[in-house]
């Protein structure tokens, strides 16, 4: 007796997208090519490519997409950590301009990756309306647990978030730092406090055991460099740190939540610190970004 195969369809979100998906892809017919609209794009900010982490270690896979000039039309925030082949859920952090004059707004979006297996993982992502799955972005590769490949050398890097800021007052004065390693030897040139100007009082450089190794006073809106740069080694971490002296400065919230790797830095969860004592600054506050970051120089 003849046998019928019934084969499962997708659910009706996923089977939506499937079906609108090959429809955006260029379509033949009559012998002519009609290109259908673009796909929601998508594009990672971290980690940046060929870092390192150690197995268990929590890391942090970050970046934006958009759709026309509707990010609000963007449902899903999907990462691969196999190229592709399964996605995880990530989740939306913010929306800001996508940049230059394009117009076009850009949703922020992360995950939390925590890897259980030594080896070289290759990241990428994709953004979903409700009908559409988008284009999957450019590759990173992350090795963890294993050797990764020698960093080039890097000239005056600072680490940069796309988390929106805001400002805040403690009304007294407070010191404001951040937790950092680097991946390759180099020095530490100087502190920015680019988005902090007119509110730094002195800069700080310091060991992670609170042992101070450059502490140079600001006179003007911006902190000039070390007069000797200071040597850092890859692998020990540091502080750098700002004086706010009136107790003003500018905080992004929620981008330490794991270890953040932007080459050439290395930002542990909860990077960000701070202290009212004029002292090491040690206390944290919702994985908090205070914008004063290490000039590094390799």
């Amino acid at each position: 007796m003849s046998r019928q195969v019934m084969i499962p369809l997708p659910s009706r979100p996923v089977w939506r997208k499937v079906l609108a998906s090959a429809a955006a892809a260029v379509m033949l017919f009559s012998g002519t090519a009609y290109a259908a609209a673009p796909l929601p794009q998508s594009h990672l900010y971290t980690p940046s490519n060929n870092g390192r982490v150690e197995v268990g270690e929590p890391v942090l896979i970050s970046g934006g997409g958009y759709y026309e000039t509707r990010p609000d039309a963007l449902q899903d925030y999907e990462v691969s950590v196999d190229g592709g082949t399964t996605w995880n859920a990530g989740y939306r952090t913010a929306t800001i301009p996508l940049g230059g004059e394009t117009g076009i707004s850009q949703a922020l979006w992360a995950y939390v990756f925590t890897p259980q297996e030594a080896g070289v993982y290759t990241i990428v992502s994709r953004v979903n309306t409700d009908t559409l799955y988008g284009q999957v972005s450019a590759p990173r590769t992350l090795y963890v647990g294993v050797p990764a490949p020698v960093q080039a050398s890097c000239y005056l890097c600072t680490f940069y978030s796309y988390n929106p800021l805001v400002n805040d007052s403690e009304g007294r004065p407070v010191e404001l730092g951040l937790r950092f390693r680097v991946d390759r030897p180099g020095s530490v040139t100087r502190i920015v406090t680019s988005w902090n100007t007119n509110e730094a009082s002195r800069v700080r450089l310091w060991r992670a055991d609170g042992t101070l190794l450059a502490d140079q006073r600001v006179d003007s809106a911006y902190a000039g460099p070390f007069a000797t740069p200071v040597p850092v080694v890859p692998g020990e971490e540091y502080v750098a740190s700002f004086t706010s002296w009136r107790g003003l400065y500018r905080i992004s919230e929620n981008t330490f939540p794991a270890t953040v790797l932007q080459a050439p830095f290395v930002l542990p969860a909860h990077a960000g610190v701070y202290s009212y004592d004029d002292g090491f600054p040690t206390q944290t506050w919702n994985d908090s970004h205070y914008w004063v970051t290490p000039e590094f120089q390799s």
